[in-house]
């Protein structure tokens, strides 16, 4: 055997012995990672299985241990096959090397299929997406208000990664942030320590989870009385209801009140204060008061329109009697820009996180358009001409290598 076929050798062992170990440490180790996944809730967050029965905290252990004794015996068979490869390279044994090579492709074709069946769940796309009497109860909510979920167990992950964005339902949730901006940290850590008010100021009309945590959290908010079950269902899980909140705030409205801190941390403060009301006042950020006149006659809001909402432009409605401040409920980013009736005008930071506007009194038309920032069009534009010389650069390469011949 040469030299390359030692070292694989070598290294073929050790991948053994390690192999060995480890299933050795999961066999005498199975009591307790059954009680590790049991005191983790899995029993209570996932079904028995359909077929035997077996509890969550048994059937990952099991298998765990399976997948590792698969590994071995595939890693096994691959690797004898790569031993007999090197034995016989050059040998006048077509055969028995194309034999080999098939042998591989076989084992791996095996292995996946394998994993496939443990770890992987295939549904269709009419599955997937099928619609629901929530999805149509949210999607039919006028002034696109937000959903909470309490839980993301079982089909809700389902439903917030792919059915809400499908169905274009807004909810305070989100699959995933690895790096979430600083305001959006510091707003949310203050907020989801009172759910009730986080609703409340994120919009969030419909609270969406298993019927008795909800009644539980709404009793322990003291706001059992502002919510009433819109949709009551079955599931696996037992009792699902969509919960309706009705003193969340409207996704865009106007607010004659408001006060002004110049200390972000101060206004947060005021937010989470539970003598304030965000009903009829907003919270600006600002080191100077807003050029308005405030009347104490004005009622404390006026209704707003939402006449369009895309995903980079939103168009809004207002026609104020008196001065104030448009609040429209989605997070303050310096890449959007407003219009006031084709005019230019300022976001101001309302309510620490979102967008307010100054308005006069009127019928006037707002206009929110998201503008990409200069680095993201560079680094894209970027991208494609690198790719571009690339393909130029190889074609020209292999014309003059044409010609050499």
């Amino acid at each position: 055997m040469n030299r390359l076929g030692r070292y694989f050798l070598i290294a073929f062992g050790a991948v053994l012995a390690v192999s060995l170990l480890w299933m050795l440490l999961l066999a005498v180790n199975m009591d307790g990672r059954t009680k590790f996944f049991a005191d983790g809730g899995y029993d209570v967050i996932i079904p028995p299985h359909p077929e035997t029965g077996a509890k969550a905290s048994q059937t990952i252990p099991a298998q765990s241990s399976g997948a590792m004794f698969s590994l071995f015996v595939f890693t096994l068979l691959a690797g004898g096959a790569v031993l007999v490869l090197l034995r016989f390279k050059g040998s006048a044994r077509p055969g028995l090397r194309y034999g080999c090579l098939g042998a591989l492709a076989l084992l791996l074709y095996v292995e996946q299929w394998q994993a496939n069946n443990h770890f992987l769940d295939y549904y269709s796309p009419a599955q997937l997406y099928a619609d629901h009497p929530v999805f149509q109860k949210l999607r039919a909510a006028p002034g696109r208000p937000r959903v909470a979920l309490l839980t993301r167990a079982g089909f809700y992950n389902a439903w917030l990664s792919l059915s809400f964005p499908y169905y274009d339902i807004d909810s305070v949730d989100i699959p995933a942030a690895s790096r979430p901006p600083a305001d959006y940290v510091a707003f949310f850590g203050a907020v989801d320590r009172v759910p009730a008010r986080k609703w409340e100021l994120c919009s969030v009309r419909y609270v969406l989870g298993p019927k008795d945590q909800g009644q539980q959290l709404f009793q322990s908010q003291g706001v059992d009385k502002l919510s009433n079950v819109a949709i009551e269902f079955d599931s696996q899980f037992g009792k699902q209801a969509l919960f309706e909140y009705t003193r969340a705030l409207p996704r865009a409205s106007m607010l004659h009140r408001w006060e002004t801190f110049a200390e972000p941390e101060k206004a947060l403060a005021r937010l989470v204060d539970p003598k304030f009301d965000p009903q009829t006042t907003v919270v600006l950020t600002l080191k100077n008061e807003p050029k308005l006149k405030a009347d104490p006659k004005a009622p404390p809001t006026t209704p707003v329109e939402i006449a369009s909402f895309e995903q980079t432009r939103v168009v809004l409605r207002a026609k104020p009697r008196a001065a104030g401040i448009l609040l429209f409920n989605d997070r303050f980013d310096p890449a959007w820009s407003v219009t006031v009736d084709g005019f230019p005008a300022e976001i101001l930071r309302a309510n620490y996180i979102m967008r307010g506007i100054a308005l006069e009194p009127g019928d006037h038309l707002i206009a929110f358009q998201y503008n990409v920032p200069t680095s993201s069009k560079v680094i894209t534009w970027g991208v494609w001409g690198m790719i571009v010389i690339g393909l130029i650069a190889s074609g020209l390469g292999a014309l003059g290598r044409r010609r050499q011949k």
